[in-house]
């Protein structure tokens, strides 16, 4: 992985809510996320879309793909009805006494790092993740009972500790960034994408006429499994026939 950027941004404020960006050889972006705890839970998304939808880590033990509550509520989606708030639903690992698990991981592909750039670049305000061709960065969510400070030699391994939270309930969720080989093909054919499940945020006529959009894949994690998400960008809706 190429030099993080901005890593002198990373002030009190920043602290709450840490902004990640990754930039690939071409000087293109990804989507920005955001990462944040609150409380006893943990909360994560694409900035873009942390209006409509996110992450969230409870303290119940679960985790949620859902919409944002008070997009739930509004129902912005014209002419489409939520069958329900929450889009996948799954039970988190559980940390042991020593060591961590991996809750989620996000994968931010350069091949496919096709924005020009974000306000929260120009102004030092986000962690910029520089990633090689070929390759994507890797955003793990890890959580321990254990300091982050205790666990660092172990990440270390693995890729760069960047930060961590300390919630309420004693539970401490770190984040460790890597670049890693990035296969396409595990990405879905359009055959593939036509028949799976899919979530629209905006009436579909509104993007028929929108190029350059980004597109979030996640898995549906068995209980005990991580959640993982690719961001892919450069998509276009094609009209529907």
């Amino acid at each position: 992985m190429a030099p993080i950027t901005n890593l002198e941004a990373l002030d009190r404020h920043f602290r709450k809510r840490v902004r990640i960006v990754a930039e690939n050889p071409q000087g293109k972006y990804s989507s920005t996320w955001m990462l944040w705890g609150n409380k006893d839970d943990f909360y994560f998304g694409s900035k873009t879309l942390l209006e409509s939808f996110k992450v969230s880590l409870h303290k119940n033990g679960r985790g949620y793909v859902a919409y944002e509550k008070r997009y739930y509520k509004e129902d912005k989606i014209v002419g489409t009805s939520f069958p329900s708030r929450t889009l996948t639903e799954w039970a988190l690992p559980r940390p042991e006494i020593v060591g961590a698990v991996q809750l989620a991981v996000i994968r931010l592909p350069a091949d496919f790092c096709t924005g020009e750039g974000a306000p929260d670049v120009w102004k030092k305000k986000a962690l910029v993740l520089g990633v090689e061709k070929g390759c994507a960065a890797e955003i793990g969510v890890f959580a321990s009972v254990q300091e982050m400070q205790s666990l660092e030699e172990r990440f270390q391994r693995i890729g760069r500790p960047l930060f961590a939270v300390k919630l309420e309930n004693g539970i401490t969720v770190s984040i460790v960034v890597r670049s890693a080989a990035f296969d396409p093909s595990v990405l879905p054919t359009s055959e593939q994408l036509n028949t799976s499940k899919k979530v629209e945020i905006a009436e579909y006529k509104l993007l028929e006429s929108r190029e350059n959009l980004n597109m979030l894949i996640w898995n549906k994690p068995s209980d005990g499994e991580s959640l993982q998400v690719i961001d892919v960008g450069g998509v276009k809706v094609i009209p529907r026939s």
